[in-house]
């Protein structure tokens, strides 16, 4: 099972469990590391919606809701996109090539642009043919056991109904957490996320792009053609 897919297929059971959640306990219990990480964050969260029983506090109540309206029309784009997580992927080198341009017009990427076209191209034919790259790179990501085992470890679980809205609500205080993470590392990535409705959804990418992310901002990765490199190194694809 693809990455993308388990995410279809936990939030969907997800909300339609919960549905049920009232009418009782199943006797079989079995917990996780990341049932309890879970269920921690989601009493924290919570126990932040107390915030909203204090006036001078509105505006951390304010954001909360805002998130959770936000993690709604993230999860409606898993079933937007045929695969939700190579596009979340695909955004992030996209905008790496595209910044590679701007910065460099004579193109520094051509090295690797030549080893696939078989030509050095600075026109349009080279900035497509960097794009399919792309395109491939994050296919194979998604689609590799690597980021799949990744997605699956962070919302495979079972566990009782009674508790079962606190691990739905753990996760949101988790993808929270790292969207705001990642608005401070990184603000043009999210607003890339955002603007697409999937920067909630990040935190499931996170594990693959976090390192990336810190090392393009340091300038540790100068181009695409560093980035490539490495991703394929450390993920063999």
């Amino acid at each position: 099972m693809q990455a993308s897919d388990y995410l279809r297929v936990k939030f969907q059971s997800d909300r339609q469990l919960s549905i049920y959640a009232q009418k009782g306990m199943n006797a079989y219990v079995t917990e996780t590391k990341n049932t309890l990480s879970n269920i921690y964050s989601g009493m924290e969260r919570a126990s932040w919606y107390a915030s909203c029983l204090i006036p001078k506090y509105g505006d951390v109540c304010h954001e909360l809701v805002t998130e959770e309206k936000r993690m709604g029309l993230s999860i409606a784009s898993i079933y937007r996109y045929r695969d939700v997580i190579g596009h979340m992927l695909f955004l992030y080198f996209e905008m790496v090539v595209k910044d590679t341009e701007n910065e460099n017009q004579d193109g520094k990427v051509q090295s690797l642009t030549k080893t696939v076209s078989g030509h050095l191209a600075n026109s349009q034919t080279g900035k497509s043919a960097r794009f399919a790259i792309a395109y491939a790179l994050s296919t194979g990501l998604s689609t590799s056991g690597i980021v799949s085992n990744i997605v699956a470890e962070r919302i495979a679980r079972k566990s009782p109904y009674a508790i079962l809205a606190l691990q739905i609500f753990g996760i949101d205080q988790k993808a929270a957490m790292a969207a705001r993470k990642l608005k401070f590392l990184d603000p043009q990535y999210y607003s890339i996320l955002y603007t697409a409705e999937l920067e909630m959804l990040y935190y499931f990418v996170e594990p693959v792009l976090e390192e990336m992310i810190k090392n393009v901002r340091m300038k540790l990765i100068n181009n695409f053609d560093d980035l490539y490199t490495q991703m394929k190194e450390k993920y063999n694809v």
